[in-house]
């Protein structure tokens, strides 16, 4: 894999993490706060279209080739977004 491709997909796993750590803030009271069979169809139906649409995103940028950098960019894009971009009160 060339280095500008590798680059691209580790900028769009940052910034796909943070896009994460907001939507899970965003649809909080759904995935949490609802009732129990909700909560569960929510929280499926959330982390499918999550992952498909990241791997759709890799899939146009690289192939849909998966490394582990790509994975820890992404944990890190959702950290940071949940440290600093919504601090809590």
């Amino acid at each position: 894999m060339e280095l500008s491709v590798q680059l691209q997909s580790m900028v769009v796993s940052f910034s796909y993490g943070i896009l994460l750590s907001y939507l899970l803030r965003l649809f909080y009271s759904w995935l949490f706060l609802s009732k129990k069979v909700f909560r569960i169809i929510f929280t499926f139906l959330f982390c499918f279209t999550i992952c498909i649409f990241y791997f759709y995103c890799l899939y146009l940028i690289n192939g849909g080739v998966i490394h582990f950098y790509f994975l820890f960019l992404l944990g890190f894009g959702v950290w940071l977004g949940t440290r600093f971009a919504f601090p809590h009160k």
